[in-house]
């Protein structure tokens, strides 16, 4: 064997290593913290100008690399709801959702993709949720949000 296939070998066997132990693939390619805050402004910045592609790529990297990372999870998912891929929405935000049980604003953003996709129950089953969330006063304008929908729905 050659040497550049031992390199290739090792490399495999440590990205192996790394990933089996709940490493990410960040990680292996020693990005750092200021790596990420660099992506997540650009991302942020694509975002707030309304060019939600460039939005969604730059999360989707954020995910690939540190998929550990809840607001990079979050963040790519409101990239590709704006972008109405709803399903794949949903996926993004259940899995923030899960990050964090006890915060109803990806489950809110479910909701909300639901309705897009017309499925009603669903989207009312996810706002129930969201308002048995909402007990506390901080979360007061989403309590509202999430009843207003509640009151969409039942028209």
């Amino acid at each position: 064997m050659n040497a550049t296939a031992i390199s290739g070998d090792a490399l495999a066997g440590q990205m192996v290593d790394v990933l089996s132990n709940g490493g990410t693939l960040g990680e292996i390619l020693d990005y750092t913290e200021r790596d990420y805050e660099a992506v997540y402004t650009l991302g942020h910045g694509f975002y707030k100008n309304a060019r939600y592609l460039d939005a969604a790529k730059a999360f989707g990297f954020l995910v690939i690399h540190n998929p550990y990372e809840r607001r990079f999870v979050g963040a790519y998912a409101g990239a590709l709801q704006m972008l109405k891929r709803y399903e794949d929405a949903i996926t993004y935000h259940s899995l923030a959702s899960v990050m964090d049980l006890s915060d109803p604003v990806p489950t809110f953003h479910t909701a909300e993709c639901l309705m897009a996709l017309g499925q009603a129950t669903d989207a009312k089953q996810a706002l129930g949720y969201v308002l048995a969330q909402c007990t506390l006063p901080e979360r007061a304008a989403l309590k509202g949000r999430a009843q207003a929908l509640l009151e969409l729905l039942a028209q």
